[in-house]
């Protein structure tokens, strides 16, 4: 079911009364029907607002944007202040602490002060340019800029991405692995599959789908190269989850940014080159902050485990909408991760199936309906060229991520090899099959730099090579 501005406007109150963070012209009468009918969502991994977007207010003098301002600061062990200062490392390592207690800690009951501190370095003041992030500042001049966008979870990575697919992390608080192979949880696929809902989960090198019961059916699972053909051949379906290299462009430390720059310019340029275009609504967002600083305090919402600190979002994150319909600009109302959940529970007729999600603002406050109302669509922008070396990334760039560093190798049992033997302590024998794959570092290796050179030709529109997976 496609979302129209009537739809809009009918389904809350909130989002026509919602404005960007400074007032908009009034809607009018509508003309004609303006409608979106795909959302695509991307979930990038660790990297905080102000260190990916803060200075657009700090070096380029966005005040529509809560950026950073140069005298903002955290006080080092010593009690010296460590100001915010430019980017020096294109793959920072080691990298920032971001688990649940580490992200209480910098956040010590809303002064965000405890960064520097709990990194025992200046590290986590960094922030970036527009020469780091060439394509993400072009989309953030062009498109919604979610001025307070905050990861669901005051914690890591897998509890945050739960949110985003289930809605809840039922009380995790940590990178747990599951007892039984994959957690029960309802989730957004599950959903979908019930309401009769066409969706796909694309992936680039490892699905994390594979951690939640049911969300795993082969023909909901396609590589990223098959979206970029669906996107270009006018076959996405209603709900799209797109997600980069956890193994080398998801933007998590060490990992070198210029690669996540590429893997958002191939998004960008599969869904400008679509047929679909004029009915697409594209989500930009991060997992957590991945430890780097944020002056914003994390506001709390409803949960169905708030007793036990899940009313608390985590910092804010990078999060821009994109597409024909959205509004040019900041938009500061509170989103998390249920965010894009609500939206979707909202057009397809899907009742809500947590507190979180009931309470969440739908991204759909992100629609410019004057827009919409006119019926003038936002062309495609050209995105600016970039280049770097891809052949002087080098390996400590690649690895870790979402499922972690590779166990070390001493601590492989004695005997004869095993495909176990690189497998974590305590993961249970339904992860051993992949943990063997994941950590065959000689192909695995090989595969994300052949994934990383098809995309680095397909961004400049050059010949692809092909590859081989698995």
């Amino acid at each position: 079911m496609p979302v129209t501005r009537r739809q809009v406007i009918a389904g809350a109150g909130a989002i026509a009364s919602a404005q960007a963070c400074k007032p908009e012209a009034g809607d009018t009468a509508a003309v004609e029907e303006a409608s979106v009918e795909h959302i695509v969502f991307v979930m990038m991994e660790n990297r905080s607002y102000d260190h990916f977007l803060g200075a657009m207010t700090l070096l380029e003098g966005r005040d529509d944007l809560d950026g950073l301002g140069a005298e903002m600061s955290n006080p080092d062990a010593s009690g010296s202040a460590v100001t915010v200062y430019r980017n020096e490392t294109d793959c920072q390592d080691p990298d920032p602490h971001h688990g649940w207690n580490s992200s209480h800690e910098q956040f010590n009951d809303g002064a965000n002060d405890g960064f520097v501190i709990d990194y025992g370095g200046p590290g986590v003041m960094q922030y970036m340019t527009r020469d780091d992030l060439p394509i993400t500042w072009a989309l953030a001049d062009e498109y919604t800029v979610c001025d307070r966008y905050f990861c669901s979870v005051m914690g890591p990575t897998w509890p945050n991405r739960f949110y985003g697919h289930c809605g809840t992390s039922d009380g995790m608080t940590g990178n747990d692995f599951p007892e039984g192979g994959s957690y029960d949880l309802p989730h957004v696929w599950g959903k979908l599959a019930e309401a009769g809902v066409s969706a796909q989960y694309y992936f680039s090198d490892l699905p994390f789908t594979i951690l939640m019961t049911g969300a795993n059916d082969p023909d909901n699972l396609r590589f990223f190269e098959d979206f970029v053909r669906d996107a270009e051949l006018g076959r996405l379906p209603a709900v799209s989850w797109v997600d980069p290299g956890f193994g080398f462009n998801d933007d998590h430390p060490p990992h070198h940014v210029a690669m996540g720059q590429e893997f958002l310019a191939a998004v960008y340029k599969a869904l400008a080159n679509s047929p679909q275009w004029k009915k697409i609504l594209l989500v930009i967002t991060y997992d957590e902050h991945g430890g780097f600083f944020d002056h914003v305090p994390p506001p709390t919402t409803d949960d169905d485990h708030a007793a036990d600190g899940f009313d608390q979002l985590g910092f804010r994150v990078p999060t821009l909408c994109i597409g024909p319909w959205v509004k040019q600009g900041a938009v500061c109302t509170v989103f998390n991760h249920a965010s894009w959940l609500r939206y979707v529970c909202d057009t397809h007729g899907i009742e809500p199936w947590t507190k979180r999600i009931a309470a969440a603002t739908s991204i759909a406050e992100c629609l410019d309906l004057d827009r919409m109302n006119r019926n003038e669509p936002l062309e495609p922008i050209e995105l600016p060229g970039f280049d770097y070396d891809d052949d002087s990334v080098p390996e400590a760039c690649y690895g870790q991520g979402v499922f972690g560093p590779p166990p070390p190798a001493e601590a492989a049992p004695a005997g004869p090899p095993s495909p176990h033997a690189r497998s974590p302590v305590g993961v249970t024998e339904p992860w051993h099959g992949v943990f063997a794959a994941v950590y065959r570092e000689e192909n695995r290796l090989a595969e994300w730099r052949a994934l990383r050179r098809w995309i680095h030709d397909y961004v400049r529109g050059k010949p692809q090579v092909p590859f081989k997976r698995g």
